[in-house]
Order: structure tokens, then C-alpha cells, then sequence
């Protein structure tokens, strides 16, 4: 692609008031103009011609809520997402263990138990049976659970007499040694710490994997919501200028204090890595049944999920990180923990440059604190992709509460901005399937539509992949449109979202990936 571009005969969606021109100008990485007919003006004499024939122009799409660096390292790993028995896991984790090393550890990640045709918890007992003697870590679908076998629980040093941690759970058998099951970081963590880091080789062969996928699916920038070593590796990528994509980053709360003695500030980076706030836990997930809810689990005796973090430490952790400007992103699923995080928020510092805290996934609200997000000016950043995955998860264990799931009509409704996201590598990192599943909130190719009132349209699922993040990120006067002095962050589709049925949406076709005006991915039929 030439320096001076000029793309015409398109459907240039601008995102600013519903704008659409049929041409855009990009000069040196930027976009210089927008308006129709411009391959007729003068002023682009000069600029290379691209007529795009009818086909759809967006900004480029930004997934507001993964963990990349975790995403890459899984790459390695077995995956069991969608596997529908017990069985049939076992099998796909023998052939992987098979291809290990005799000490090397059985890494994997999406067993869900909860959606196996026949529901069966699995024990340490069956991964000792397939791993050959070698130590597993099996991460739950949600990542809020582990499944690990004898050999890990015996190098963590957990056994019958190791108490369950504050925010997490140890399941145990009858005679109370550990099942092998382990809720949350805490209880997991003791066998998480002592798996061997992947060499850089290895990290590095991963990453370029993940930018090929980013690319080909149209994203061009992430909010990254992972560890703290996630940090030093994005910031020696950014000092060679190779991180690939724009990225906002969100530090674990862990790493707070290490930030106040350095004094590390929000907005500190560049243009393609910048610290953007800290992430901060308060309860689990659905699946694991350990999201904070005020009523208990159904057919539960008395789960109610699980506070991660006490109240008091959520003030002082949004206190301390206000110091440094920073704003918080709290992950909170269930009705309870959400409600927990506007009370905290009640007496939070007040933020400058833009800066705003964040609800992560904020799944289940009442009604009645959906006033508190708009008074309190907090973003709801979502993930519409895990409405019809967890539709079943829902109906089980929320009951008549699943009408307050998922409201992203009513949210809009209210004027509360939305930032969404995929959590990947929970949810394929695939922002055209987000916004299917936010217009039709229904699993592909079935009718069975959950809570059809709140569905909305594909433009505003679009600007929640759009201009939504660059809100949620402070960054709105340089990102999400494609507007003049804007980069150009362009990605070109094979139809219009807006324009097409809601069923089709998922099945457009990126055609073409541009970063900083820079072709990262593009289809032989466009010529770039």
C-alpha cells in the first residue's frame, strides 16, 4: 500500500453521528479526509486510487476486555473447549500427554464440566489415569477453576490438612482429601506458581500466532487484562517497536505498590503500549458457581459464590492506585459483587485525564443499581459472546434472575457507555461474532433467543467495538473513528453489518487489516 492512499466506492462508516462517506484519504499513517467522490478532487491527484467497489470501511475493531499474553502461552496447551463428556477429554488429554516429555507438565485449558451431556465432576483420579505419571493443570472454560491431578497437588503441598484460602475453595471427597478441583487463584495458585515458565522462544513464536489471528479477524488494538509478567514482555516489545497492535494495559492489583514506588502514571507508554489502570478481582464466574449473587445458587444448599477481596480492600486498592491517576477495571459477574464495586466506588477519589473505572463483565445487575453505573459516570465493559454460551449456565443456576443478565438494552437505554470485549481466550478473540451475539443473543443457527428485549442493533454493537473502548480507555479524541488527524486503524469488510440479517453477521469476511496504515492482513482480491 502507498504512502498517500485513497480509498473510494465504499462504505465508509466514520462512527461519528452515524456518518457514512464513500471515501477515505490516508497520508503517512494518517487519515487526512473523508467526504464522497474524493478520487474526483485535485487535492488527491497524487494519491493511489483504491476503488473498494461497494464494500463496508470500519474503524479498526478493539476487543476491551482479553488476556493476550495468556492467550498465547495456551497455544501450547490441549484444548477441550466444547468437549461434551468426560470421556472424550480424557482421550484428547492422553494423546497430548503422550507427546511430552517423561517430566513435563500436561498443560490445558476449556473442560466444562457443567455442559457435559452427562454432568460428572472429575476428579485428580481421572487425570492420573491418561497423564503417565507426569503433573497436570487443566484450566476450567471460565478460568475461575483448575483441574489438576495427584502429582500437582503433591509438589503445591496440598493435601487433607491444607485449610481452603481466603476467596477460594478446595473441593474435597468424602474423606477430605482435595478431589483435584481448586476454585479460584487462590486455591489454585500454589500449583499455577510452580509450572514452568515457557522459554521466550517459545512465548515469542506464540504471540506471533495471536497478532496472525488479531489480524485476521480484523483487531487492531486490545485491552489486555493479564499478569504482571504480561507487562515486561509488552514493554520490551514496545521499545522495539514490535508489539503489533495497540494495547491497553490493565495491571494486576498485586503489582500496585511496586507502580506507587516507581511512580508509574496512568497514560504511561506509547502509542501502541500504555498503562491504562488496574485489575482487580472481586468474585468468580458462572460456571464455576462462584460469581457473587444476594440469592443463593439453585439447587445449591447454600453457595452464594464467593467474595474474592473484602470490601475494605477494594477501597484501599482504588484509593492507592487514584494516587497515580489510575483507574480501576473490577471484575464483577454476580448481582452481589457489581453492587459491592458501586459501593466502593461511592467513596473513590475523583480521576482527571479522561481516566474512568470499569465494571468487568458486570453480567447479572439489579435494576436498582443500574442508576449507581450512570450517576457514578463507571463503564460497563461486557462480553456479548459469553451471552448465548452461557444461556443454559443461566437458566440452571439463576433461575427468574437471568431477566437481569446481560441488559445491554436497557444499559444503552440509560446512557451508560459500553466497552465490549471477548475475554480471550475464553471466548474466541473475534469482535464480528461479538457483535452477532449482542443483535441476535442467541447461539449460531438457533432460535432460541434469550430475552429478545434486550437485543440491539448492529450499528450499536459496532461503536461498542469501536469507539466504546477508546471511552473506556480515555482515548476518545484519538481513537475509534475515522475521522482527519485520526491513525489510520482501517479494516475493510466483505459486507456491511448493518445491512445484512442478523444471522449472516458472524459469516462476514474481513477482507483486509490496516494498522497505523500499514496492511497487516489482506485478501489477494484487493491488491494492497
Amino acid at each position: 500500500m502507498k504512502t498517500k492512499t485513497l480509498f473510494y466506492n465504499a462504505r465508509v462508516h466514520t462512527q461519528a453521528a452515524a456518518l457514512v462517506v464513500d471515501s477515505i484519504a490516508i497520508h503517512k499513517g494518517r487519515i487526512v479526509a473523508i467526504g464522497n467522490n474524493l478520487q474526483h478532487d485535485p487535492d488527491f491527484r497524487s494519491y493511489a486510487k483504491l476503488d473498494m467497489k461497494g464494500r463496508t470501511i470500519i474503524p479498526g475493531l478493539v476487543d476491551a476486555h482479553t488476556h493476550l499474553y495468556y492467550f498465547a502461552k495456551t497455544l501450547r496447551n490441549v484444548d477441550l473447549d466444547g468437549v461434551d463428556s468426560l470421556g472424550k477429554c480424557l482421550v484428547r488429554i492422553k494423546r497430548h500427554s503422550e507427546k511430552l516429555g517423561r517430566n513435563e507438565w500436561v498443560l490445558g485449558n476449556g473442560f466444562s464440566h457443567d455442559r457435559f451431556k452427562k454432568v460428572i465432576v472429575p476428579t485428580r483420579f481421572d487425570l492420573d489415569q491418561v497423564t503417565g505419571g507426569r503433573p497436570a493443570f487443566i484450566s476450567s472454560k471460565d478460568e475461575h477453576t483448575a483441574w489438576v491431578n495427584s502429582k500437582a497437588l503433591e509438589m503445591a503441598g496440598i493435601d487433607a490438612n491444607t485449610c481452603d484460602p481466603e476467596g477460594g475453595r478446595i473441593e474435597r471427597l468424602p474423606d477430605g482429601t482435595p478431589s483435584g478441583i481448586l476454585r479460584e487463584n487462590s486455591a489454585y495458585d500454589p500449583v499455577y506458581d510452580i509450572i514452568p515458565a515457557p522459554s521466550r522462544r517459545v512465548i515469542d513464536q506464540c504471540y506471533r500466532q495471536v497478532l496472525d489471528i488479531a489480524y485476521r479477524k480484523g483487531v487492531t488494538g486490545v485491552h489486555s487484562m493479564d499478569s504482571p509478567d504480561a507487562f515486561e514482555y509488552y514493554s520490551q516489545l514496545a521499545e522495539k517497536g514490535k508489539v503489533g497492535l495497540r494495547i491497553n494495559y490493565y495491571m494486576s492489583a498485586e503489582k500496585l505498590s511496586e507502580l506507587l514506588q516507581n511512580k508509574i502514571y496512568y497514560g504511561t507508554g506509547t502509542d501502541f503500549f500504555r498503562l491504562a489502570g488496574i485489575k482487580i478481582f472481586t468474585d468468580g464466574a458462572l460456571g464455576s458457581q462462584t460469581a457473587h449473587c444476594f440469592n443463593k445458587y439453585t439447587g445449591s444448599k447454600d453457595n452464594y459464590g464467593l467474595a474474592v477481596n473484602s470490601d475494605r480492600t477494594l477501597q484501599s486498592l482504588i484509593k492507592k492506585a487514584a494516587r497515580l491517576g489510575l483507574p480501576c477495571a473490577i471484575h464483577a459477574i454476580g448481582d452481589r459483587a457489581v453492587s459491592r464495586v458501586l459501593d466502593a466506588f461511592e467513596t473513590a477519589p475523583r480521576l482527571d485525564f479522561g481516566a474512568r473505572h470499569r465494571i468487568e463483565h458486570m453480567q447479572l445487575i439489579r435494576r436498582k443499581d443500574i442508576s449507581r453505573v450512570k450517576r457514578l459516570n463507571v463503564i460497563g465493559s461486557m462480553q456479548p459472546s459469553h451471552c448465548p454460551s452461557d444461556i443454559t449456565l443461566m437458566r440452571r443456576f439463576w433461575g427468574a434472575r437471568d431477566a437481569n443478565a446481560f441488559v445491554f438494552r436497557t444499559l444503552i437505554d440509560r446512557g451508560i457507555d459500553l466497552a465490549f470485549g471477548s475475554d480471550c481466550p475464553i471466548e474466541p478473540l473475534n469482535p464480528m461474532a461479538g457483535i452477532a451475539a449482542a443483535v441476535r443473543r442467541a447461539r449460531p443457527k438457533s432460535r432460541d433467543i434469550f430475552y429478545p428485549e434486550q437485543r440491539i442493533s448492529a450499528a450499536e454493537a459496532l461503536y461498542r467495538f469501536t469507539v466504546g473502548p477508546a471511552i473506556a480507555a480515555g482515548q476518545q479524541h484519538c481513537r475509534g473513528y475515522l475521522l482527519p488527524g485520526y491513525p489510520a486503524d482501517i479494516v475493510v469488510l466483505s459486507e456491511d453489518p448493518t445491512r445484512v440479517a442478523a444471522s449472516r453477521i458472524a459469516d462476514i469476511e474481513v477482507l483486509a487489516t490496516i494498522l497505523d496504515g500499514k496492511p497487516k492482513y489482506a485478501h489477494v482480491s484487493l491488491g494492497l
